[in-house]
């Protein structure tokens, strides 16, 4: 599945490189700014000034600005892969349906960071000294749960705009894929930090960094999709109740909602393209 996973980011990538340009910088500048204001007020010495002003554009940033901008992105990347077309303007679109869902979305993940990085050090730390095991495995624990929340986090925004369900539902749905392709989701999660590094070169960030990581995680979504329709399918023939699982879902038919057992790989022009496809488009 990684493999499908990487060749249709390619693809997407390759197709609409121009909007999806234009839509990263629409992200990353309204990242940059009130995160570099609210860095600068942090690192300023001014202990009243990171109070008031750099802490809580941080905390913008990280629990507003970025989820509710990607989820922007995460609407505009389905469009293109299910409808091989769309433009910027389904970024602000996807910003207005689901910018509530969004911020749910933010405040969990940084509420669970930020707890669980504390737990860490903390149970290390200080209870580590009374109680060495207990301290440390507590510690350990809470380390896994971290990295646990960090590959849910790869998928919730794709789960988001393709199930549009309640914030609940989304994280749970988020949790059970992670759960269920522990390996898919690690690998996945070994790309993101590949594209993390390279997004600290400002020409990456500004120009491809987050629209290449949705349409990565996007990419990512549709191959789980395609899985779990697969196995729905055959499984609703055996008379298993695959629909109750939550991860069984309408959407989740190929981009052309065609049948699940027909929207094989021989049928995904995203997936059916090779070098001569790159260096001569036009015949395609």
């Amino acid at each position: 599945m990684l493999g499908n996973t990487l060749r249709r980011t390619f693809w997407v990538t390759y197709d609409h490189l121009g909007k999806l340009i234009l839509a990263n910088l629409v992200w990353a500048l309204a990242l940059i700014v009130p995160g570099v204001l609210g860095l600068a007020a942090l690192n300023s010495g001014d202990r009243a000034l990171a109070l008031m002003a750099g802490a809580p554009m941080v905390l913008l940033v990280l629990c507003a600005l970025l989820p509710v901008m990607s989820a922007g992105l995460a609407h505009m990347v389905k469009e293109l892969i299910d409808t091989r077309d769309g433009s910027v303007r389904d970024l602000f679109v996807g910003i207005r349906l689901y910018w509530r869902r969004a911020l749910g979305v933010g405040f969990s993940f940084v509420l669970a960071t930020v707890t669980l990085s504390v737990s860490v050090w903390f149970y290390a730390t200080k209870l580590g000294a009374i109680a060495p095991w207990a301290g440390y495995a507590i510690s350990g624990l809470a380390l896994w749960c971290l990295a646990f929340v960090m590959l849910m986090a790869v998928l919730v925004l794709p789960a988001l705009v393709q199930k549009k369900a309640a914030l609940l539902a989304t994280l749970k749905l988020s949790a059970v894929l992670v759960l269920d392709n522990p390996l898919f989701c690690i690998g996945l999660a070994i790309q993101f930090l590949a594209l993390a590094g390279l997004s600290l070169i400002p020409p990456v960030f500004f120009l491809f960094s987050g629209s290449l990581a949705m349409v990565l995680a996007s990419s990512a979504y549709e191959e789980l999709a395609r899985k779990y329709a697969r196995l729905g399918a055959t499984k609703r023939g055996e008379g298993a109740a695959g629909a109750e699982s939550g991860l069984e879902k309408p959407h989740l038919q190929g981009p052309s909602r065609r049948d699940p057992l027909s929207a094989d790989e021989e049928e995904d022009d995203y997936l059916n393209r090779g070098f001569r496809d790159f260096l001569f488009p036009w015949k395609g």
